[in-house]
C-alpha cells in the first residue's frame, strides 16, 4: 500500500495498491495509516494462504506515539502483538525477531509489518501541515505507505540466513 507521491515514483508498478488521496477514504491521516497497516497485513495473509489463526505473533510499528496505527490495524486479527519502533528499521527489526522465534521453534509463522503516512509524520515530527508552513527544498519526504511479510518455520524460501543488527 503505498500513497499518491510514491505511485508516481519508478517502483509504482511493484506495488500492490497506490492509493488516490492521502485520507483513503477516512476522515484523519492517523485513521488513514491505521487502515494502511491493516490491509498490508491482510493482503499478506491472503497472498500467503496461511490462516490469521495459525500465525503465532506479529510484530508492528509505525511512527506516531506509541505505535497507535499500528495498534489499531492489528487488533482485529486476534493475533499476540508485539510493538516495535525502529522508526526506518522497523520492518526489518521484525523481520528478525519473527526468524529468531521461528528458528528457535519458539513460533511456527510470525507476521511482521510496517507504516508511515507523510502527513500525519510532519504534524508530529518536523512542520505541522495544518499551520501552512513553507517546506525546505532540502527537506526529506516521509513515505505514505505499509508494508507486511511472514516469516514461517516451513516452505520453499526465500530464506533468512543471516541478521546483523547495530
Amino acid at each position: 500500500m503505498f500513497g499518491p507521491k510514491e505511485a508516481e515514483g519508478p517502483l509504482a508498478a511493484y506495488f500492490d495498491t497506490c492509493l488516490n488521496d492521502e485520507f483513503w477514504g477516512e476522515k484523519t491521516w492517523e485513521k488513514a495509516e491505521s487502515k494502511i497497516i491493516k490491509e498490508s497485513i491482510s493482503l499478506a495473509i491472503n497472498k500467503s494462504k496461511i490462516p490469521a489463526e495459525s500465525i503465532d505473533y506479529c510484530f508492528a510499528g509505525d511512527l506516531l506515539n506509541q505505535c497507535i496505527s499500528a495498534s489499531f490495524g492489528i487488533r482485529s486479527f486476534s493475533i499476540p502483538y508485539f510493538g516495535i519502533f525502529g522508526a526506518c528499521s522497523t520492518f526489518v527489526e521484525g523481520m528478525i525477531l519473527s526468524s529468531i522465534l521461528t528458528a528457535s521453534g519458539a513460533a511456527t509463522n510470525c507476521l511482521f509489518a510496517t507504516s508511515s503516512h507523510f502527513c500525519s509524520a510532519e504534524k508530529q515530527f518536523r512542520f505541522p501541515l495544518e499551520l501552512g508552513n513553507q517546506r525546505p527544498p532540502t527537506s526529506q519526504w516521509t513515505v505514505t505507505g505499509g508494508a507486511c511479510g511472514i516469516v514461517s518455520s516451513s516452505g520453499t524460501g526465500p530464506y533468512v540466513t543471516h541478521a546483523t543488527p547495530r
